[in-house]
């Protein structure tokens, strides 16, 4: 996908989502400890998928219990927040393990220490699954990249989990997400995506300097927009007056036609450049300027119930120059991963159906 927009030479970003798994992933592979302990929990969950005569085994103990009658959940590489799943998992089923492993000795099971570990990675690994599940929503828009990130990094920089493991795990995620994000403000599609978000503005920007950046990145477009259309302007104008001009050259004595045609173009030429640094260019960036003034102080909609679309829609009057950027840069997904429950469906929904275990041979031949 990277590759094609740089072939078709159009902008882009990097998806959050992958971005926020490999912050994931520096920081799960930094820890000896956190390495044994995943792993362990791995096998435990591979040995009742594998056995159903130690399934039902579990299922026996959960009732004993009164414990949800749950299958211990596998992680899978390529999404981290499996690891996450499987380590709650665990934790749920934490004393129907320990009774396992007291009956079977072949079976390892989290000692106290390592259940500790666990507990804590969860606690650390939630924040970052809700990001996961905001930029990666399908009504989402590149304009929550920096708030989100910036949520992070302050949940990184607060008093975690005491085990010392887990507070080095924390420092590593925290590095590694400073590192992957870094050019995340010099970025002009998410810099200006979040300035046009009416539930952000230039709140969540780092410094004053990010939003100086914004104001000249909207300048220029606005500038680029209002050159083509004020030539189209002119060309009809001067378009117009030639056809007006020959019409009445038509009935002009010819000296008259040259002297006419003379005098206006020398006049043409110094009205030009009497009024060249007065044209509608000076007068768009002033519009420009009294808009956003205007925008930045208004207070910001709710996050949750507000829809930036829907705001735009409703104050495109009072907005002209900014209803037109916030179209274009509120546009691109902050992440190519959806997170429909349909979609999920789609991926999911075949491999451990029901329905696909019990397809007959027959069937199989004609879908083949």
């Amino acid at each position: 996908m990277v590759k094609g927009m740089r072939l078709a030479e159009l902008p882009d970003l990097s998806c959050t989502v992958h971005s926020l798994q490999l912050v994931v992933n520096d920081g799960l592979s930094s820890q000896r400890a956190v390495i044994d302990v995943i792993a362990m929990l791995k096998r435990c969950a591979t040995h009742f998928h594998h056995s159903n005569l130690a399934k039902q085994r579990l299922r026996a103990i959960q009732k004993d219990l009164g414990l949800p009658e749950h299958n211990l959940v596998q992680a899978v590489p390529t999404r981290w927040n499996s690891t996450l799943h499987m380590l709650q998992r665990a934790l749920e089923q934490k004393r129907a393990l320990s009774i396992y492993a007291s009956e079977h000795g072949g079976f390892a099971c989290p000692n106290s220490h390592q259940w500790d570990i666990v507990s804590n990675l969860v606690e650390t690994l939630i924040p970052i699954e809700e990001v996961t599940l905001e930029v990666s929503h399908n009504n989402s828009s590149a304009s929550c990249i920096i708030p989100c990130l910036i949520v992070l990094k302050m949940l990184f920089q607060g008093e975690g989990p005491s085990t010392q493991g887990i507070r080095t795990l924390r420092q590593v995620m925290r590095e590694s997400l400073v590192k992957r994000f870094s050019k995340l403000e010099e970025t002009k599609m998410v810099v200006l995506a979040c300035l046009l978000d009416p539930r952000y503005k230039n709140h969540v920007f780092s410094s004053d300097a990010t939003l100086t950046k914004a104001k000249e990145w909207l300048k220029e477009d606005v500038t680029s927009q209002e050159e083509p259309a004020a030539a189209e302007d002119i060309s009809e104008e001067e378009q117009a007056a030639a056809e007006g001009t020959n019409e009445e050259d038509r009935r002009t004595p010819k000296r008259q036609r040259r002297e006419q045609i003379s005098c206006r173009s020398h006049i043409d030429d110094m009205f030009s450049s009497l009024l060249a640094s007065h044209t509608a260019e000076p007068l768009a960036k002033s519009c420009l300027e009294d808009e956003l003034h205007l925008y930045l102080k208004e207070p910001v909609i709710d996050r949750r119930k507000g829809d930036p679309l829907q705001w735009w829609r409703q104050n495109e009057g009072r907005f002209k120059l900014l209803a037109t950027q916030a179209r274009k840069f509120l546009c691109p997904p902050p992440s190519s991963v959806p997170n429909s429950d349909s979609e999920k469906l789609k991926i999911y929904s075949f491999a451990g159906s029901e329905d696909r275990k019990q397809v007959q041979s027959s069937t199989c031949k004609v879908l083949t």
